[in-house]
């Protein structure tokens, strides 16, 4: 009886071009395996025929065969992510996913990041190669959100990364080299963190506020009855 474990871990089945999971899979002889169309298409746009992972260069252009080992292990692995996506959506029937990955090219799964430098949403799997890949890395990944564009700076088309203290505005990186060039900038985070610290404050000195003024008002309350119970005293008298 086979066994049901994959022999290929999930990273192993995605195109390192496209960063997808591999369709039409083929193997170039250095052992470096890509989706068909994204080789063919790297090496018509290029003029010379290399590997684009270990750059070895082929004096002539290979002729290219879908690797049905690798090939079957991908179509695989999208069925078990479709029944995946699937079942979670039959079990949560009442809670529809408002932010899907926008890599899957089947039944789409719920996204958990959004690429500001991509400028598109990833689920679990299609986020791998963001944590893997050394120039990924440096990606800005965000929660996800129903509007990408509100994080995007209008008028460079970059991340918005940055927040502008001197305006209060979210800025990118060009930014503070053009228009706010002088200005106060500081990490979105650090500024986010400031921000809950202060609002934390501010929540902690209205609460005591709060208690302050009715603490005061129940000593008015209580000096009026007194001054009633009084008065009441002296009319009997």
């Amino acid at each position: 009886m086979a066994s049901s474990i994959p022999i290929l871990s999930e990273d192993q089945l995605l195109c390192s071009i496209c960063l997808d999971v591999f369709t039409d899979p083929v193997s170039t002889s250095c052992g470096h395996n890509f989706c068909k169309s994204c080789l063919t298409g790297h090496w018509d746009n290029s003029d010379r025929w290399k590997c684009p992972l270990c750059n070895k260069i082929f004096e002539n252009r290979p002729d290219l065969s879908v690797n049905t080992f690798i090939s079957e292990t991908a179509t695989r692995f999208k069925k078990s992510v479709e029944m995946k996506a699937k079942k979670a959506a039959e079990e949560n029937p009442n809670n529809p996913t408002k932010v899907t990955c926008d890599a899957c090219t089947g039944l789409k799964m719920k996204s958990v990041k959004m690429c500001l430098n991509c400028g598109i949403s990833y689920c679990e799997t299609h986020l791998e190669p963001h944590k893997n890949i050394p120039i990924l890395k440096k990606h800005k990944l965000i929660d996800p959100v129903e509007n990408l564009v509100d994080y995007i700076c209008k008028k460079h088309e970059r991340p918005l990364e940055l927040f502008c203290r001197d305006d209060q505005t979210c800025v990118c990186l060009l930014c503070t080299v053009t228009d706010h060039k002088t200005h106060n900038t500081v990490p979105i985070e650090e500024e986010s963190e400031e921000m809950k610290t202060h609002m934390k404050k501010t929540q902690t000195d209205l609460q005591k506020m709060i208690q302050h003024r009715l603490e005061k008002t129940e000593k008015i309350k209580k000096s009026l009855e007194l001054s009633k119970k009084s008065t009441e005293d002296e009319t009997a008298c």
